[in-house]
């Protein structure tokens, strides 16, 4: 993906890049626009395991470890995000 984008290093910049990237092609963008972290958990835990499926729900690949979902959106409000 890096040389499909014409990224050539691996900075914290690049990251953020390669991981909007990731979003756009599965369909998560839209959601965290709208302020749907529902939604948007539920594509992106499918890439992330780390992250919970959902309100209430594990991360999608036990035994792997994943944030609780409360946790994410304090993050995610802690940032200035702006939930639905």
């Amino acid at each position: 993906m890096s040389a499909r984008m014409g990224l050539r290093d691996f900075s914290p910049d690049t990251q953020d890049l390669v991981a909007v990237e990731i979003l756009r092609t599965i369909g998560a963008v839209d959601a965290i626009l709208h302020g749907d972290l529902a939604e948007a958990l539920d594509k992106a835990s499918r890439r992330w395991s780390s992250l919970p499926r959902g309100k209430g729900l594990p991360g999608r690949y036990p035994p792997q470890p994943s944030i609780a979902f409360e946790t994410f959106e304090r993050y995610c409000r802690d940032a200035g995000g702006s939930l639905a």
